[in-house]
């Protein structure tokens, strides 16, 4: 239990670090004013339950005296009575879902905003740890978690007052009883608490194991999900494989793990269930056996026996919480720990990011116009080596082919492009103007083509069209305004030439590419980067990972070696000497990347 107890608080801190700051921020005064009206709605709830109460006891007494005349009058209470309950409701209701909506879209872009920031949903995805399926903890989890805590508190307040308002009321209707000799004072109240209390702790041992099996199903449930859209993703290479049997059993064996969860926690449900179905229906008879005796002795009216008997329904349902919620709250602190797993991962990653000093990559402005790689080293984020002691000088104007080891070239790309964090080294970033960065896989929004191609709305279409038209595409140029996918819609090899396209429109004086045309034939790939070189004269290239071409449009070419001992060595394999066009300074060309949907990449990067 001792160990418990820690957990459970540091649970509970930390949801309460993820979730306040919805209430606590400077100006959040929506969610506080959604609130407040929220708790006013309850005391009116039970304001009006409390009436109800009171209405029952004077009814019973108007039939017990056989008054018409009172008879009709608690009627037109109970109409009035009603009216209020219904418009109460309604507006608990409204508010409450308000409330849930406006908490799930401020913690939503809060999440997002952490993990979609500095390549951390990247390099989340490459730690350790049960923080797997993003997209279902954001899409799904964030929905559960907000609308479960605001319809657990506002239950839970309301079952307070609840049993505040009622208590003194069935403390007062049970009179004094003798038991073995002596007189005993709110005998009722006494029993109510000795009910609730026996049904929670039978409801707690029974539903146990359901706070984890809720866990397992979520999880299964989103490992589903992740399967089918990889398989969506994945439709061309499985068709042309003839792979459709296979992954049916993929499939059909990834659904039985969900029906296994499913079955392990309808019996949690099950056994809960059947226990609360009997609580609930004893309730409402038991307080009436026990108010039978002074009903017969007279002691007691038909009003006041009907009055006590809801009475403490009332209390052992307040009391009651815990077990009529334990599903709830399973499913609530399962999504939570989701959700708080998933930003853990984004904050170790941010924290990696964050490190600087000699145990660290240092990305920083070069002293002149160059980009510069200096005692490097690279790991895996478990600490293993991939790269050792590498180092690199590229002046503008100049083009670099850096081939070899594929994964070692990864590796090296990601580090130049500001988005692998493991390892320790300075990397001198060009001071002098705009860097690219474009990977084998173009990432392009989706949307239109000309916002595709990272362009303002002040853009020419006649140089749009004639980018298009140089790296081939022109195809493209009447649909520049269509609407798509385009990551989707256009093959491998004409989303390489739509990423020179946006070279030559960007104009940016560094471009660094890692693996940018391997999708592409030898005579293409050779064209494109000659393209880039009439075009873009002043602009220094270095391409990182395999280049299906010739290799004479470099000035230097260096390999990627990998040694008997495992070592990845950097070996010049040739340096021709560079023509006479080193570039005019010109001034850095500033381009919105708010109205292009783009985020700010690191100092002076932006990536493909």
């Amino acid at each position: 239990m001792s160990d418990a107890v820690p957990v459970s608080r540091q649970f509970f801190r930390d949801f309460a670090r993820l979730a306040l700051p919805y209430w606590t921020e400077k100006g959040r005064w929506r969610p506080r004013l959604l609130t407040g009206l929220l708790v006013l709605l309850v005391v009116a709830q039970i304001a009006l339950v409390l009436r109800l109460n009171v209405w029952s006891a004077d009814l019973f007494d108007a039939l017990e005296r056989r008054s018409a005349e009172n008879a009709m009058a608690q009627i037109g209470i109970f109409v009035l009575i009603l009216a209020g309950t219904m418009i109460t409701n309604m507006g608990h209701l409204t508010v409450k879902r308000h409330l849930q909506l406006d908490w799930r879209r401020w913690l939503t872009a809060r999440v997002v905003g952490h993990w979609m920031e500095d390549a951390r949903h990247f390099q989340a995805g490459l730690i350790p740890g049960d923080h797997a399926n993003p997209d279902g903890r954001i899409a799904e989890d964030i929905r559960v978690m907000t609308e479960a805590a605001v319809d657990l508190a506002s239950t839970l307040f309301y079952c307070l007052l609840l049993l505040v308002t009622f208590v003194g009321i069935l403390w007062s209707l049970s009179g004094w009883i003798t038991v073995l000799g002596v007189n005993v004072p709110g005998h009722l109240v006494l029993l109510a608490f000795l009910y609730a209390g026996i049904g929670a702790v039978v409801a707690f041992v029974l539903g146990r194991p359901l706070v984890q099996a809720t866990d397992i199903r979520q999880t299964k449930e989103a490992n589903f999900r992740y399967d089918l859209v990889r398989a969506r993703e994945a439709a061309e290479p499985i068709a042309i494989a003839r792979a459709e049997a296979a992954e049916r059993r993929r499939l059909t064996v990834g659904f039985e793990t969900i029906a296994m969860a499913w079955k392990d926690q309808s019996v949690g449900l099950a056994r809960l269930i059947a226990f609360s179905s009997g609580y609930v229906a004893l309730a409402a008879v038991f307080p009436i056996l026990v108010g039978t005796p002074r009903f017969l002795e007279g002691t007691l009216s038909l009003g006041r026996l009907m009055q006590s008997a809801q009475a403490f329904q009332q209390v052992t349902a307040a009391l009651s919480w815990p077990v009529d919620n334990l599903p709830r709250i399973a499913e609530w602190r399962a999504s939570v720990e989701r959700v708080l797993a998933l930003e853990e991962a984004v904050q170790v990653v941010a924290l990696e990011t964050a490190r600087a000093g000699e145990t660290a990559i240092n990305m920083d402005r070069s002293p002149g116009p160059w980009l510069g790689v200096s005692d490097l080293w690279v790991a895996e984020p478990d600490g293993t080596a991939l790269l050792t002691n590498l180092a690199l000088q590229v002046k503008p104007g100049e083009h670099v082919l850096v081939d070899g080891d594929a994964e070692a070239a990864a590796a090296f790309f990601r580090v130049v492009a500001g988005i692998w964090p493991w390892g320790h080294g300075r990397i001198d970033l060009p001071a002098d103007a705009l860097l690219v960065a474009s990977g084998r896989r173009v990432f392009l929004p989706r949307g239109t083509l000309r916002n595709a191609l990272a362009l303002s709305d002040e853009e020419a279409d006649e140089a749009i069209l004639e980018a298009l038209a140089a790296v081939g595409l022109a195809s493209l140029t009447a649909r520049l305004d269509q609407s798509e996918d385009w990551s989707e819609v256009l093959n491998g090899a004409d989303l390489q030439r739509l990423a020179f396209a946006r070279l030559l429109l960007l104009r940016p004086g560094w471009v660094v590419l890692g693996d940018a045309t391997d999708a592409l034939d030898p005579g293409s790939a050779d064209a494109l980067l000659r393209l880039v070189a009439t075009r873009l004269p002043q602009a220094a290239v270095v391409l990182i990972g395999q280049h299906p071409g010739s290799t004479e449009a470099f000035d230097r070419r260096l390999a990627l070696h990998r040694s008997k001992a495992g070592e990845v060595l950097l070996n010049a394999v040739y340096a021709r000497r560079q023509a006479a066009r080193t570039p005019k300074r010109r001034p850095l060309k500033v381009v919105d990347w708010l109205q292009k949907g783009y985020p700010p990449d690191a100092p002076s990067t932006m990536h493909g």
